[in-house]
């Protein structure tokens, strides 16, 4: 079975990572007995200490991700969802598995997870799809965790070629000073999602 999570959705900078986490069945419990939580209750410190831990007890890890230009495009076609539903429908056919457990990236999870048998077909996957999915499958709690470390380490990459750029979310102090220094030249980076609201209103400010 595969657990299917993301990090970076909300962030301004970088990419969108989309991870599964393939585990055996009769391994599930040995990935329990980790201590996993939702990525985003866990220190930086803790995510690292347990990634290769994950990687360990997985039989496949499958990693997606997704650039801010590709997030662009999709933004410009009607919304994000479609390229990370893109992104999970890769990793289940490449798992190949019985069984999915998918934090749903809709209200109504239950027809998200009919959607994405649809759009399986003919292959014939169980989706369990649910709102906080993260919260409560250790293999998805696996797949958050996973995803959230490979996208800190995307972070670090663009921290190395444009300076302190703070997490990307745009709450982030470190982030706003980033962005206002570009948005006085707009000439904005690659490393920055430029469909978001947030590059918008620094734009304004600039002016």
């Amino acid at each position: 079975m595969i657990g299917i999570d993301e990090a970076g959705r909300g962030s301004a900078l970088g990419p969108l990572v989309v991870a599964g986490c393939a585990v055996a069945e009769g391994r599930m419990a040995r990935l329990a007995g980790l201590g996993l939580a939702d990525s985003k209750a866990l220190s930086p410190a803790q995510r690292r200490a347990l990634d290769p831990e994950i990687r360990g007890v997985a039989e496949r890890i499958i990693l997606h991700s997704i650039p801010p230009r590709q997030i662009d495009l999709a933004v410009a076609r009607g919304g994000l969802n479609g390229a990370e539903i893109s992104a999970m429908l890769d990793i289940i056919r490449q798992a190949w598995p019985c069984r999915v457990f998918v934090d749903a990236l809709t209200s109504r999870p239950k027809k998200f997870g009919m959607q994405l048998e649809s759009l399986l077909a003919p292959l014939r996957v169980e989706i369990v799809a649910e709102n906080h999915a993260d919260a409560k499958y250790p293999v998805v709690q696996a797949a958050s965790i996973i995803a959230k470390v490979s996208r800190d380490a995307e972070i670090d990459r663009l921290k190395e070629r444009w300076g302190e750029t703070g997490s990307g979310y745009p709450g982030d102090p470190a982030t706003k000073a980033f962005l206002a220094g570009f948005a006085k030249t707009g000439d904005w980076p690659e490393c920055v999602r430029r469909s978001w609201k947030t590059i918008a209103r620094f734009e304004e400010k600039a002016i």
